[in-house]
Parts: C-alpha cells; sequence; structure tokens
C-alpha cells in the first residue's frame, strides 16, 4: 500500500515537472527530423541574365516536423550575391515559380555561380538542394538609341571595343539631359538607362525614370560615346576653352588664335592642349616634360599664335612680317607639325591659311630657321618648297638657292628649279630643322639640312 502510494506521487511529481517546462517556454518540442525536397525545376537550367528573374519551383514536406524557412543564395567565388528567406508554415509547402534577380549594373561580367536552396523546420532539421549555372551579361543590340530634347540618335556598337557604342560625327550640345536604350521606343525599350547619382555615370531605369545629365562644359563635342559595360557616358571632340599664360584663346573657325606678348626664356603655361609634347612649336618653344610647360625662345614682342586641334599642333607668327624681319616656306608636300597627316598628300602653293605656311623665324643676325615635316608621299609624286620674302609672291629680298647651297643631312634633297628644294630619288620622309645662312646676299645663301626624325 505503501508502494503504491509512493509511485502515485512520482508519476505526479513528473507530470506537474513537464507541465512546468511548457508553462515557462510556451513552445511544443517535436522530434529531430528532415525536410525533403522534391518536384524542383527552374527557368533554366543553364544559365540567368543579370537584369533578369530566374524563376524556380520545389515542394517542401517534413510530415513530423512544422516547416519554418526556405533560404534561397547565389553565391559565386566565395561572395555572396543574392539572399532571400521565404516563410513557410505548415508541413508542406508549394512554392511555385519562387523569382530572383540579380540587377543589371556597372562592371559586371559573366560567371559561373550556385544556387543553393535549403529547406529548415522549426527544429533546425533541413535539408539542400544546389545548382551550378552561368550569370551573364544581357546580349545587347547592335545598336542603341540616345534621347535628347526632342532628338533620337542611333548609337552604334564600336568594333575595337563591343562595349563602346558611339552616335555618327555631327554637333552635340555641351549639356544636355537624355536617356540610352535599347529601341527608338521607350516604352518598348528591355533596358533604359538614365540617372545616377554619380555624375558622368548612367543607371537603368524604368521609360519614365530621371534622365542623366550629360556635362562636357566647354567642349565642342562631335560624338557622344556609352560604355555599356561601366554605364560611363563619354564625348568625342576638343576641349574648347585653351589658355596661353592665363589668355584663353579665341576659337575661330575650327582653329584657336590668340595675340600675346612673350619673352625670350619665359615660362609658358599652356591648358587645355591634351598632348602638349607633340603640338608645341619647335622654332619658338622648347618643351618642359616636368611641369608639361614651355619656355619661350623666340625674340620677346607680340606674336600670333595658332592652334589646331586638328593637327595637334601651334602655328606662331607675324602674318604681316617680309624679309629681312623673316621669310616664308610655301609649296606642297610639307606640314609644320612634327606629325604628318593624310590632308596634307593634296594640294598646296597657297599663302593665306596658316596650315599651309611655315614662317620662317630670325633666330640670329642672317640666321633663320623652319622645322618641317617633309613628305613626297604626294600627288604630285613629290614635295617641293620656294622661299618667299613675303606673302604677295615676293622674292625681292630672296632667297634663292643655287647648286652647293645645301648643307647637312642632305641625302634625298636637291634644288628646284625655281631655287627652293625638292625630293630626289633616294628621299625618305621625315621631320626637318632648316636653318638658312644670308649673310652672302641673295643668291649665295646656305641651308642646313637637320634630319630629327623618321
Amino acid at each position: 500500500m505503501k508502494i503504491k502510494n509512493l509511485l502515485s506521487i512520482l508519476l505526479c511529481c513528473g507530470t506537474l515537472v513537464l507541465s512546468s517546462c511548457y508553462e515557462e517556454t510556451k513552445r511544443m518540442v517535436y522530434p529531430a527530423s528532415t525536410p525533403q525536397l522534391s518536384g524542383f525545376l527552374m527557368s533554366s537550367e543553364y544559365q540567368m541574365v543579370y537584369g533578369d528573374s530566374l524563376y524556380f519551383s520545389v515542394n517542401i514536406d517534413d510530415p513530423e516536423t512544422p516547416l519554418s524557412t526556405l533560404e534561397v543564395v547565389l553565391v559565386s567565388e566565395g561572395k555572396k550575391l543574392y539572399s532571400e528567406s521565404v516563410r513557410t508554415k505548415g508541413n508542406q509547402v508549394q512554392i511555385n515559380r519562387h523569382g530572383l534577380c540579380i540587377p543589371f549594373s556597372t562592371d559586371q561580367e559573366s560567371k559561373s555561380v550556385t544556387l543553393i536552396l535549403t529547406a529548415i523546420n522549426v527544429e533546425g532539421g533541413e535539408q539542400e538542394i544546389v545548382r551550378q549555372l552561368e550569370l551573364v551579361r544581357p546580349d545587347l543590340p547592335e545598336v542603341l538609341y540616345l534621347h535628347y530634347g526632342d532628338e533620337v540618335v542611333e548609337m552604334i556598337r564600336q568594333t575595337d571595343n563591343p562595349y563602346v557604342y558611339a552616335t555618327e560625327i555631327g554637333d552635340f550640345p555641351e549639356t544636355f539631359s537624355g536617356r540610352i536604350s535599347t529601341s527608338v521606343d521607350l516604352n518598348q525599350s528591355k533596358y533604359i538607362w538614365g540617372y545616377s547619382e554619380t555624375a558622368g555615370y548612367t543607371e537603368l531605369i524604368n521609360p519614365t525614370g530621371a534622365t542623366f545629365n550629360f556635362d562636357y562644359t566647354d567642349w565642342n563635342v562631335r560624338q557622344v560615346t556609352f560604355n555599356a559595360y561601366t554605364f560611363k557616358l563619354g564625348a568625342v571632340g576638343v576641349y574648347q576653352k585653351l589658355t596661353i599664360n592665363d589668355a584663353e584663346m579665341e576659337m575661330v573657325g575650327g582653329y584657336y588664335k590668340k595675340t600675346l606678348s612673350l619673352t625670350a626664356n619665359s615660362n609658358v603655361v599652356v591648358t587645355g592642349i591634351a598632348n602638349l609634347e607633340d603640338a608645341y612649336n619647335r622654332d619658338f618653344f622648347e618643351y618642359n616634360s616636368s611641369d608639361n610647360s614651355l619656355t619661350f625662345i623666340g625674340q620677346s614682342g607680340t606674336w600670333d599664335v595658332y592652334y589646331s586641334p586638328k593637327y595637334n599642333y601651334m602655328w606662331v607668327a607675324h602674318m604681316t612680317d617680309i624679309a629681312p624681319v623673316a621669310y616664308w616656306l610655301v609649296g606642297h608636300g610639307f606640314t609644320a607639325s612634327p606629325n604628318w597627316n593624310e590632308d596634307y598628300a593634296s594640294g598646296g602653293w597657297g599663302l593665306e591659311d596658316i596650315f599651309r605656311l611655315a614662317y620662317i623665324a630670325k633666330v640670329d643676325d642672317h640666321k633663320y630657321q623652319t622645322t618641317v615635316y617633309l613628305n613626297n608621299n604626294h600627288e604630285w609624286g613629290s614635295f617641293e618648297v620656294e622661299i618667299y620674302s613675303d606673302l604677295a609672291w615676293g622674292k625681292d629680298n630672296g632667297m634663292l638657292l643655287q647648286a652647293g647651297s645645301l648643307r647637312g643631312d642632305t641625302d634625298g634633297f636637291k634644288i628646284s628649279n625655281s631655287n627652293g628644294i625638292t625630293s630626289d630619288t633616294n628621299f625618305i620622309p621625315g621631320y626637318f630643322r632648316l636653318t638658312f645662312d644670308t649673310s652672302q646676299g641673295v643668291g649665295h645663301e646656305t641651308l642646313n639640312i637637320e634630319r630629327l626624325s623618321y
């Protein structure tokens, strides 16, 4: 009788203990189990495209323990690209066409990725599905469309860089607001690039999203470019604001001009010319690579300075000078620039275009110098130049070169029938410094030829 009462008391205490645990945690404890995943399907078994959704369907079942969540993770090279927790309830869940997306944005490359689905029940039991696929860049069309104002302009994929698109050469505003799309009609476009918080860049937007800001102030914009990898806007053109010693040059008919007071051996600071090392005039300046400046080596005075963006070169002259203050080189097959341009492979013999002339500057008593590129690959089969005393075809004050006038690197040179110089049969084109000595008078001048480059 005592033993029976003791068992009753123990059973009652055990019940009290279990009940108190339940009352304290307010949680039902379930047996350990593992969710089961079945019927898994993906909208693409092999790849997903940046900006597109990848859909999957899956059934999750755990008859013993209620479900908790489905963890969705997309990783590549140890980096998590996408993660999401999908709430699951009950013991059986059917997930149908659930989508995930990696936005199409800047600097994205195609890569291998791993999709991991992890079903978890309320007791922490879990089961995974793992799939490998490729995350690839969108296949953009050969033509994109630039929208600004009332204009829609084609942008063509460039052959030298498949990420870069460019308009045809034309005239574009320095600044404008716009969008770029994959179709002429914004509403029909799969991708539209518009406003970005980063200046000079774009982001993907919807058809009514904010426009980007194109800002190339002080440029003469000839083409608008767009990089579909970096989403960066660009321009091809000429930076219009050029200064020499803080004096702004004036743009006139495709070139710049400024009359400046320059002092011999003084430092000259030029802004707005990207490649000053090729552009400077060798007869008037020396180039200082340490600070990208120039030293003026001409005679102190007021000079007309011209700069051509097309030829990337500076001409310096007094257009009214006549000999013996200065001389003029006139002819065909030459340019004062150190770099040849095919524009000079035809025509010549003009007196009005500074870009077709060479100013022969006085560098010492009876000594004059000009530096030019000479090329016999001309439509007339040679180069030929004469030395004039003014820009009215005058030769009253010389120079008239004769047989025996040439000195220095004379191979391939000969005296022309008009007392200038022309190319001989073995001439090799190149950049030459021509130094004239007039101390012996008209008809007795000498010319020293120094080859500077091929």
